[in-house]
Parts: C-alpha cells; structure tokens; sequence
C-alpha cells in the first residue's frame, strides 16, 4: 500500500489498488481517487496448462523480448504450444476426411445421372433399376475412374436395355449424355462385360439389336398409323431371312423409307429427312440399303399392299 492525497478526506492517507477493477481507492472513505489502472509490471506466464508440478517448464513473461522466452531446455514453449494446436488441427481434417465416405457419394450421383438419362428416354423403372445394379457392380470392380464415370453410366443403360428387349441405339442414348460419344459407350460396355463375366462369374447375355425391335418406336415418333406399324413389324420380321450385311438401324430406317413410298395414307407420307432425324442416320446410308431392299419390297409389305388393294 502507498500514501497518497485524498479530496474528500483532506489529509494524506493510505491508498489501495484494486487490480481486479484497476481501480485505486482511498483506505479511509472508499473514495475512487483513479480508475482503469495500468500494471507496467511484468506478467509472467506460463503456456503449459497439460504440465504437472514435476516438469521443468519455466513461465513465459509477454513483456520481455524474445530472447526471454528459451526456457532451460533450449527450446520456445509458446512454439511448442502453437506446434500442438496445429497438429491437433492436422488431425482433426483427416478424422473429417476419412468420416466421408467419397465412393459411396460417387455411386449416388452416377444413379441420380442414370436416372436423369433414363427419363429423358422415356425408360421404364425396371430397365433403371437393372441399369443402377450394374453401376453397383462396376463400382464394386473399381475397373473405372471417375473420368469415365458417365460413359460407364450410359453403358449400363444401354446393357440394361438390350437384355431387357428393349433395344435403344448407342446415338440415343449419346444424346441425353454429357458429351459422351460413341466410341466411348461402346468401349465402356466391352470393359463392363468383360470383367463382370470374368470377375464375377456372371453370364453377360445381350442379345443382339434386331430391325423389329426398332421399327414401331421409330414409326410411333414419326406418327404413323397402327396399319403403317403393323407392316413394318411384318417387314422386319421378313427381312432376317435376307442375307442384308446392314446394320438393325439402318434396316429399320429404309423399311420405313419403303412403306412411306407404298402408302397413300397421309399420316404414313413421311419425308427421308424426318425418318434420319428420328433413327439417326444420313440419307446416303438409306438411299444405299434402299437399293438392296427395294428388289423385295412387294414380299416385304405384301399384306400391306394387299389391304390397300382391298379397300380400292
């Protein structure tokens, strides 16, 4: 305690300092002679809270310079103490990365893109759901990166498709994808028979596209009559017994092309241009299976003409 002046008491008394308030006050009246006051002093430390009584740590005065902060065994303890919040740290971001599980969050945006791919094709639930298991399985190899994750995705559509009898074209399901192409779904659907036949020991039937489970998909976006439909499933039924070295789209596209030029219905009067938009194909490849076809159109639509003929 110091002697210091006091207003209200007039004399020299002794003062108090309050270093929880900052406040000094006089001994005899109470009054508050000075507030907010200031310890110059310096304040000795210590950042070791985990430390028991028997460790030699010394306290750490925050007045000093830095010089004054080596404890006797050479070393910073504030350095020590910020090293242990940033390990600490460390250890935290890896406990949260390891918590999320990343194939798993993988998987769920590859079955929301099937599903997307699927209802913009107009495909049913069960072929979706055929699609996503063979992801799982895919996904279960881990024979693919997430590069190639939505060429695997419109691969296990189109798989899921054909074993289904629900034939779609690798070119349809291009166009719902992001940028894939063909050559890329067609790879993809190798890699993905191939290890699951081998790897799983599962038979991976696909039956092949065929002509007649195109045709009245392509006819009914075209808006063509049930009769127009009927006799292209009967055309394209004939046509297995040809020797016709096409492909089941471009068959499929020029028996179309054929029963437009034989109907006088106008719903069935469908342009060329129309039929390639709907199937995919240029008018060269038509014009040139039309060619090789055109010598059995009377065989090929021949109940078809034979009911027009009917109803003259």
């Amino acid at each position: 305690m110091e002697s210091s002046y006091c207003k209200d008491c007039n004399i020299s008394t002794m003062i108090v300092f309050d270093r929880a308030t900052g406040d000094t006050i006089c001994s005899e009246c109470g009054l508050v002679l000075d507030s907010h006051y200031i310890d110059e002093k310096d304040d000795w430390r210590t950042f070791t809270p985990l430390a028991s009584k028997d460790d030699n740590y010394d306290p750490i005065s925050t007045a000093k310079s830095p010089n004054n902060l080596k404890s006797r065994h050479n070393s910073t303890p504030a350095m020590r103490f910020d090293k242990n919040i940033f390990d600490h740290h460390n250890s935290f971001r890896v406990n949260i990365q390891k918590s999320v599980d990343f194939p798993s969050h993988q998987a769920d945006n590859a079955i929301h893109y099937i599903a997307d791919m699927a209802d913009r094709l107009g495909i049913v639930d069960n072929i979706k759901l055929q699609a996503t298991n063979l992801y799982m399985k895919a996904n279960d190899l881990k024979i693919f990166n997430i590069r190639k994750k939505h060429s695997l995705c419109a691969a296990c559509l189109y798989i899921a498709c054909r074993q289904a009898n629900k034939a779609r074209t690798i070119k349809e399901i291009c166009t719902v994808t992001d940028g894939v192409t063909k050559k890329e779904v067609s790879r993809a659907k190798d890699l993905l028979v191939h290890h699951i036949e081998e790897k799983k020991g599962e038979c991976m039937e696909i039956s092949s596209v065929r002509p007649r489970d195109l045709v009245r998909r392509f006819c009914s976006t075209l808006g063509m009559s049930n009769k127009a439909i009927q006799a292209a499933e009967e055309a394209a039924n004939r046509v297995q017994r040809l020797d016709i070295r096409r492909n089941a789209i471009s068959i499929a596209g020029t028996i179309i092309y054929l029963i437009s030029e034989s109907s006088k219905e106008p719903c069935d009067k469908v342009a060329i241009k129309d039929i390639c938009s709907v199937a995919g194909l240029t008018e060269i490849t038509i014009r040139y299976c039309h060619k090789e076809l055109c010598n059995y159109a009377p065989w090929l639509l021949e109940t078809y003409t034979t009911q027009h003929a009917k109803e003259k």
